[in-house]
């Protein structure tokens, strides 16, 4: 062997041996004998599994706390919720309250518009008393060609002919009055009772109050039941009154009657 020549250095292998020691009463022992290698791969194993089970832990740590965080969460959009339910519970009582309010009074309003137009239907029918205070009334017929009014008596009353009318001998100091309401037609002059005041009551009927006293009323005009068309005086105690429905003169005593 030359003098440059350096010596070999031997790599000693390293062998662990593992001591398992059983609890048995014989005290007996069990070696297991293993290589670098094999304790190596055993050591990596067991880090490995460690390993997984750290990660294991702080995943599920994390798993329950993002759980948590939700259930927080949807606690709180529940709070939420029930707090929205119990308002809109509360508004739907307001609001039921509010239309059970307002159809009662839209039926208070429609009930009193139609007691409205009842009354305001019967105050246009020409049923009430042409005249204030008392009055003696006479039937008779008046004949367009002729030039006076008939008064009906036993005699003629078969016989003769004309529109009905009913003539009123009044007291002085009453009134015409309107036998109901309704629009002032026209307002003429009368050739046989001096003036001639028609009011067209717009349900089919049209009064005539004819008299010599000067009109209290215009055309055109509104008039209510009772409004006075003349005032009776000296010379003007006669009243001539006619009822015309849907065009054809009635008698007028058998509306006062009926209705008056």
């Amino acid at each position: 062997m030359s003098k440059d020549t350096k010596p070999r250095k031997h790599r000693h292998k390293r062998h662990y041996t593992f001591m398992i020691i059983s609890g048995d009463s014989d005290g007996s022992t069990k070696r297991l004998h293993l290589n670098h290698f094999k304790t190596q791969l055993l050591a990596y194993l067991i880090f490995a599994i460690v390993l997984a089970i750290i990660c294991f832990i702080i995943y599920s740590a994390m798993t329950i706390n993002t759980l948590r965080g939700i259930q927080e969460q949807q606690k709180t959009t529940i709070d939420n919720l029930t707090t929205q339910n119990s308002e809109l519970s509360t508004d739907n009582a307001k609001l039921k309250t509010e239309v059970e309010q307002l159809s009662a009074a839209i039926n208070k309003r429609l009930e009193d518009e139609q007691i409205s137009a009842e009354e305001a239907q019967a105050l246009a029918i020409p049923s009430g008393f042409p005249l204030t205070g008392t009055a003696s009334m006479t039937n008779a017929v008046d004949d367009t060609n002729s030039t006076t009014i008939t008064e009906l008596t036993d005699e003629n009353k078969d016989t003769a002919t004309g529109n009905p009318i009913v003539i009123f001998t009044a007291a002085e100091g009453s009134n015409v009055i309107a036998a109901g309401s309704g629009t002032i037609l026209t307002v003429t002059t009368d050739a046989k009772l001096g003036n001639s005041v028609t009011i067209d009551h717009g349900n089919g009927y049209v009064s005539i109050y004819r008299n010599a006293g000067d009109p209290l009323v215009t055309e055109g005009s509104e008039i209510d039941k009772g409004d006075i068309i003349y005032v009776i005086g000296e010379k003007n105690t006669s009243l001539g009154y006619q009822i015309q429905q849907d065009e054809k003169y009635i008698d007028p005593e058998e509306l006062i009657e009926i209705n008056g």
